[in-house]
C-alpha cells in the first residue's frame, strides 16, 4: 500500500510509540489522525506532526470504550469523507505487580484487561468499516515500552498482539484485510526506546508498504 496520501489512524498518539510512528507518517504525506485520552500528550504529538504535515487532525477520547471508538471512526468520515486505510494500533506495555503484592490479582487483572479490550476494540472497529467499505486497509499492532522495568511486562503484551495478529490475519484475508505486528526487543541488554525506535520504524513501514505481508510479527 503506498503511504501518500493514505489516511493513517494512530492510537494512543500521546504515548511514545505512538508518537514516534505519527511523526514518522506524517513526514512521508499521509493524511494523520491522532487519537488519545491525555489531552495534554496528545497535543504534544498534534504540535510535532505539524511542522511536517498540514493533513494532520487530533481527536480527545474520553476513554477507549467501543462507543467511544465508534463515535470516533463517525467523526472522521464526516471531517474527511472518508474512513481510515491504516490503523496503527499502538500501546505502552506496564509492569506486571510482584506476586506477593496484596493488590497483585486485581492490579494484573486490570493492566491485563485495559491492553487487550484497547488493542481489540480498535482493531474490529476498523476491520468492520475497512469490510463494509471494501478497503485493502492494512492494520499494525506495535508495543511500544517506557522504560527498563516495563519490559516486566512485555510477554503478555506480546502473546495479545501475536494472537490477535495472527486470528485477525485469518479471518480478513478475504477481504484484502492485512495485519502485521511489532514487538521491540529490548530485554536483557536494557535497550532504552531511543535505540530501538528506528527499526519499529522500519519494520511498520514495511508491512504497511508490502503487499505480500500478513499474519506475522517482527521483532524489532
Amino acid at each position: 500500500m503506498k503511504i501518500d496520501n493514505a489516511v493513517v489512524l494512530v492510537t494512543s498518539a500521546g504515548s511514545r510509540v505512538g508518537s514516534t510512528l505519527a511523526a514518522h507518517f506524517s513526514s512521508l504525506g499521509a493524511h494523520i489522525i491522532l487519537c488519545d485520552s491525555d489531552k495534554r500528550l496528545l497535543d504534544e504529538t498534534y504540535q510535532r506532526c505539524r511542522t511536517t504535515n498540514d493533513n494532520v487532525h487530533r481527536y480527545d477520547l474520553k476513554d477507549y470504550s467501543i462507543p467511544s471508538i465508534r463515535h470516533l471512526f463517525q467523526s472522521i468520515e464526516t471531517s474527511l469523507g472518508r474512513s481510515p486505510d491504516i490503523l496503527i494500533n499502538t500501546f505502552t506495555t506496564k509492569a506486571i505487580p510482584n506476586i506477593f503484592e496484596h493488590s497483585a490479582y486485581d492490579t494484573f487483572a486490570m493492566n491485563l484487561s485495559s491492553m487487550a479490550s484497547t488493542l481489540f476494540g480498535f482493531g474490529q472497529v476498523s476491520a468492520d468499516r475497512m469490510r463494509k467499505e471494501n478497503k485493502c486497509g492494512v492494520i499494525v499492532n506495535v508495543i511500544g515500552y517506557t522504560n527498563y522495568e516495563d519490559m516486566a511486562g512485555f510477554d503478555n503484551a506480546s502473546s495479545f498482539v501475536s494472537g490477535f495478529t495472527q486470528s485477525w490475519a485469518k479471518e480478513l484475508d478475504p477481504f484484502n484485510i492485512r495485519v502485521g505486528g511489532v514487538v521491540p526487543c529490548g530485554e536483557a541488554n536494557g535497550q532504552n526506546w531511543a535505540e530501538v525506535q528506528d527499526e519499529v520504524i522500519r519494520n511498520t513501514e514495511y508491512i504497511v508498504t508490502n503487499d505480500y505481508f500478513n499474519g506475522r510479527i517482527m521483532a524489532a
